[in-house]
């Protein structure tokens, strides 16, 4: 018996492996899940079945003598099962309700029913005798004079001829009031759209003053920045000339000179003098000028003054001849007023009515008092005068005295006769 025998067939000798791998293998991209190596899914799982199919499978096929070939089995088993095969592990616990979440909740209608009789029920009349059909041959007949009761047969005719010209009347009346109705919204909606179209022209208007006014102020900016820089030019003008006139004129007067065309002395004694004398006058009239303006400006300002301070006297004559005439009409009011004097205030035997007194917008309370007095001493009343006067007038709390004029009294009303 030999040493040892195959466990499979004889195969040739593959060729000889790399001492080393390239590092070019290591850097190839690898989609992880395709690697065959990485497990998918939960491996606790995948282990504990693996190891429960693993005691099934050698439990039931394992014999005396037959380790070896049970170990086979369950590497073969190993090899053949994928991890895609095992079902996830069902729940032990209750299923979770989705309805709240898929189902629409409709809130419950709450409804109430509500009985109401206002009155009881009319009790309800007797039933009538019963009396029987008539059999046999009747011993006599009654007959009426007439054909028929006219006025229980006439009835139904009047009612329905009534009702039909009620009707048609409703139905014309009806229809007038809707075509008054027609009309009225006719005329309002005319009305809303000519004032529609008034507002329109009106914003045309406004928006087209608003562009022409825009315009002439744009204008006159413009107008206004052109004479600023010609200002600015002018300035500019002058002070370049302040600047390089005296040089140039320097230098000029020095090549004249060396050139021998002007003399000194005759400069000096001739030109000079004239010079001086024509800037001064030139200053002096400039001057003159300024003062002239001064003058004319202070003219002007004083004429405004005066004009301003005689618009305002007249304002204040014309405003105190309104107040005047308003208290001149005030004091012509002319009214008449009765009074009523109880005859406890007088001693008299009944209630006495004076008047009506013609009072104007000068009495004052004091005259009114004296009215009433010659009223009642023409009228042969004997009295004696209250210790108060006949007339104790008070607003919001306050006596009225006798130089208060009648028809200036707040809330004083007057009928006038």
């Amino acid at each position: 018996m030999p040493a040892y025998d195959h466990a499979s067939e004889p195969r040739a000798i593959t060729g000889a492996k790399a001492k080393y791998r390239d590092d070019s293998e290591r850097l190839l991209p690898t989609n992880i899940m395709k690697d065959p190596r990485v497990v998918k899914g939960s491996t606790y799982s995948a282990h504990q079945k693996v190891r429960q199919d693993a005691q099934a499978i050698l439990s039931s096929s394992m014999g005396p003598g037959e380790m070896g070939s049970a170990a086979a089995k369950i590497r073969r088993a190993k090899k053949k099962k994928s991890i895609y095969d095992y079902k996830p592990k069902e729940s032990k616990g209750d299923d979770l309700d989705l309805a709240p979440y898929l189902v629409e909740q409709v809130a419950p209608i709450a409804v109430s029913t509500v009985d109401t009789q206002t009155a009881t029920f009319a009790p309800r009349p007797d039933s009538p005798e019963y009396v029987p059909m008539k059999t046999g041959i009747d011993m006599s007949t009654q007959l009426t004079n007439e054909v028929f009761d006219f006025d229980s047969e006439v009835v139904p005719l009047l009612q329905v001829i009534v009702g039909k010209t009620m009707e048609q009347a409703l139905l014309e009346v009806e229809s007038e009031a809707e075509l008054i109705s027609l009309e009225t919204e006719y005329t309002s909606l005319v009305a809303d759209k000519a004032a529609e179209q008034q507002r329109i022209l009106d914003v045309e208007a406004k928006s087209a003053k608003a562009w022409m006014s825009k315009k002439a102020k744009l204008k006159e900016e413009m107008e206004f920045a052109d004479a600023q820089d010609q200002v600015r030019a002018k300035v500019a003008a002058v002070r370049m000339m302040k600047e390089v006139l005296p040089s140039t004129r320097d230098r000029l007067y020095e090549e004249k000179i060396k050139a021998g065309e002007w003399v000194i002395d005759t400069i000096n004694s001739v030109f000079m003098p004239w010079l001086y004398s024509e800037v001064t006058g030139v200053i002096e009239g400039k001057k003159k000028g300024e003062e002239v303006m001064d003058g004319v400006i202070r003219a002007a300002l004083s004429a405004a003054v005066a004009k301003e301070e005689a618009a305002k006297a007249a304002e204040a004559a014309r405003l105190a001849k309104i107040e005047e005439d308003r208290l001149e009409k005030l004091k012509n009011r002319v009214g008449k007023v009765k009074i009523n004097i109880t005859a406890s205030t007088l001693g008299l035997e009944e209630d006495k009515v004076v008047g009506p007194l013609e009072i104007t917008g000068r009495d004052t309370v004091a005259d009114l008092e004296e009215k009433i007095k010659a009223w009642l001493t023409e009228a042969e009343v004997k009295f004696e005068a209250p210790e108060g006067g006949f007339l104790q007038l008070g607003y919001e709390g306050k006596v009225v005295g006798g130089e208060v004029v009648v028809m200036d009294i707040p809330g004083g009303e007057l009928n006038v006769m």
